[in-house]
């Protein structure tokens, strides 16, 4: 796993996983499989000189603010996209799989450590209560910050940490009720960390609203008790929950170089063609290649992580 520029990073990739990962376990499957894949290399490096250890955003919901949109920056800027496709790809699992209806994640924070462990990271952005939802829409391109290349200290960082604060999608599912077939679909939120500003509302990690709709009709819930995993290890990536904020935790190798002269794009592609993966079950009324739901269970949910990710630059 290696990150050789800001635009190269893992960060990407991980923003995408990290919010397929939500989703999954917001499912409240005990049988998961995470599985995340990366394409694309390079070694330029990007940065600049300068000796600021924090870019405070003030960012919102909305992704607005002159921070988040490079209003205000002199001189070359580094600017970080998360890019989304739903070009056809081959699955060979054996497993059944749709292309969510909708799925966006807020992005909270992006730390660097010069190694794991370090005390003193350099926080690229940090939204606060606040965050930018980015969308995996197809064609979907969601600036998530800029930042002044002068504001990004130089070094080499060994070690990163995305820190997210919610994650709403839409999946279509068939309701076995009572005797009723209800084909719908689940329209879900989830905060995943503390402080959240969410609809006007602070909320809290767990917190949840989970609404089935089918024919003219809505089923809603909501809680403060979601199911998710306090830590766990995949492919690499160590999802933990740090004073009350969901983080991805992975290794990079980032050289920031002070001789930035001109603006870059870093584009962080990510493919989700069918991406949300189950396993059918041989039930009375459950159909192939259809997630089949009833009010206390589900089909195990095997997989829900981008295809792939290609992460490059643009001049």
């Amino acid at each position: 796993m290696v990150m050789t520029t800001l635009g190269k990073a893992r960060f990407g990739a991980l923003v995408a996983s990290f919010a397929f990962a939500a989703l999954l376990v917001a499912c409240g499957s005990d049988d998961v499989e995470f599985t995340s894949t990366t394409t694309g290399s390079g070694g330029a490096a990007v940065g600049g000189s300068g000796g600021a250890t924090a870019v405070p955003s003030g960012g919102s919901d909305t992704g607005g603010g002159s921070s988040s949109q490079g209003g205000g920056i002199e001189g070359p800027v580094v600017r970080i996209h998360m890019r989304a496709t739903t070009d056809v790809v081959t699955h060979e699992d054996g497993l059944s799989g749709q292309t969510p209806l909708k799925h966006i994640s807020g992005i909270r924070k992006l730390q660097l450590f010069k190694k794991k462990g370090d005390g003193a990271p350099v926080t690229v952005f940090d939204f606060g209560q606040g965050f930018v939802e980015a969308s995996y829409a197809d064609g979907a391109d969601t600036v998530v910050h800029t930042v002044a290349a002068t504001e990004l200290p130089e070094g080499v960082y060994t070690y990163a940490r995305v820190v997210h604060s919610h994650v709403r999608y839409s999946v279509k599912a068939t309701m076995h009720a009572n005797g009723f077939h209800l084909p719908g679909e689940f329209d879900n939120l989830q905060v995943l960390s503390d402080n959240t500003m969410l609809d006007g509302e602070v909320r809290n990690h767990g917190y949840y609203e989970y609404l089935f709709k089918t024919a003219g009709m809505e089923f809603p819930a909501s809680g403060n008790d979601a199911p998710v995993p306090e830590a766990m290890e995949m492919g690499g990536f160590s999802i933990t929950v740090e004073n009350g904020q969901w983080g991805y935790n992975f290794p990079v190798t980032l050289v920031v170089d002070p001789n930035l002269i001109e603006d870059v794009d870093i584009i962080l592609e990510v493919n989700m063609y069918e991406s949300f993966r189950w396993e059918d079950q041989e039930l009375a009324n459950y159909a192939p290649k259809v997630f089949d739901t009833t009010p206390v269970s589900f089909e195990p949910v095997k997989r829900f992580g981008a295809n792939s990710h290609l992460v490059y630059l643009e001049y």
